[in-house]
């Protein structure tokens, strides 16, 4: 018998809603256990995720009732794992100790120059062009490692490291003429 394959397609709004009740305390208790620690939306988000994949693949499923339950956790394990693999590759922000630190002991002057410092490196950044301004960015203000630009940009480590030195020493350059002239 083929009951939730059959209900899937031909009312799958219904099919969903009853897997919904009959499975969704397992889904949800599969990706709690693999999500543990993480806010609660990002743990309702993946069990959605787990019902929205068997929605758009309801016409690929042809399982007998039995094998459902662990399609769904199948499903809800590898989703959770998905999602915990997407969070680990955000970096966490570096602090900006210029910005930061005793910014309450400054004053308003102090704030605007500092600001305006940094917004004229930033621009300083993004003239030297791609991919050195995005290496730089990454590197310096995200926090970014080697290997993980080189991913992201799809190069190798180690020219991302070479590009790296080349465009600081570019940088430092455009930036003594900059205050020479200033």
């Amino acid at each position: 018998m083929k009951h939730w394959s059959r209900l899937l397609k031909s009312d799958p709004e219904r099919g969903i809603r009853a897997l919904l009740d009959a499975h969704g305390g397992l889904v949800y208790f599969t990706v709690r256990r693999i999500l543990k620690g993480y806010p609660e939306d990002d743990i309702e988000e993946c069990v959605s995720d787990v019902f929205l994949y068997l929605y758009r693949n309801r016409d690929r499923l042809d399982l007998e009732d039995d094998a459902m339950k662990a399609y769904l956790q199948k499903a809800a394990t590898h989703r959770a794992l998905d999602h915990k693999r997407r969070i680990a590759r955000i970096p966490t922000p570096v602090e900006d100790p210029v910005w930061d630190a005793g910014a309450a002991d400054r004053s308003a002057e102090e704030l605007a120059l500092s600001r305006i410092e940094r917004e004229e490196l930033i621009g300083a950044i993004v003239s030297l062009g791609d991919p050195d301004a995005t290496i730089l960015i990454a590197k310096y203000f995200i926090g970014m490692k080697g290997g993980e630009i080189a991913a992201m940009l799809h190069m190798k480590e180690n020219t991302v490291v070479s590009r790296a030195a080349r465009a600081l020493k570019r940088l430092r350059i455009q930036l003594k003429g900059a205050e020479n002239h200033g």
